[in-house]
């Protein structure tokens, strides 16, 4: 039989907004697309709930529930870990300050082109050459951005896989 939260809320002798957070809690499943319950099945779980939670075995379900989503926290910080060491992944504050002493330097390349540049063209009077000088120039400064190096980011010199492995189990066991 197929009942509405309201419905459901009565025959079991709790309010609506109880039933809701029973469901929160992973009680009173509804099927996918439906908006009913199965008053039978729901009947069941909540006598259920009531009895682990009369008799404390709440609290173990609880527990088991925490060390599972302590397990899952510690499987995702595994996964992390790993792509940092495969250089798939680095943390913000290296790539910040990577990218500004990279851009520094870029800035300070532009800033000395003018000078350079005009003692490469000073005597050059063919318009295609000092072009060809200037976009020399420019070229060698936007090289300067072209370089990614993913162990100057973390300052880490790149080992072995086995070696990273290695360090990465030994870090667990501290």
């Amino acid at each position: 039989m197929e009942v509405t939260q309201k419905a459901l809320a009565e025959c079991l002798g709790i309010t609506p907004r109880q039933v809701r957070n029973l469901k929160q809690e992973g009680l009173f499943q509804l099927k996918d697309g439906q908006k009913k319950y199965n008053l039978e099945k729901c009947i069941q779980e909540y006598i259920q709930f009531k009895v682990n939670d009369e008799t404390g075995r709440r609290a173990v379900v609880d527990k088991e529930r925490v060390s599972a989503e302590h397990e899952e926290v510690k499987k995702e910080i595994s996964a992390l870990k790993l792509r940092k060491l495969r250089r798939e992944l680095h943390e913000s504050a290296d790539v910040e300050s990577y990218l500004m002493d990279m851009l520094l330097a870029f800035r300070s390349r532009l800033e000395g082109m003018p000078q350079k540049m005009a003692m490469q063209i000073i005597d050059v009077k063919d318009i295609n050459e000092i072009i060809g000088i200037l976009r020399k120039g420019v070229s060698e400064a936007l090289n300067e951005l072209a370089g990614y190096d993913p162990d100057a980011i973390d300052g880490q010199q790149q080992g072995t896989y086995e070696e990273d492995i290695e360090d990465l189990e030994n870090e667990e066991e501290e």
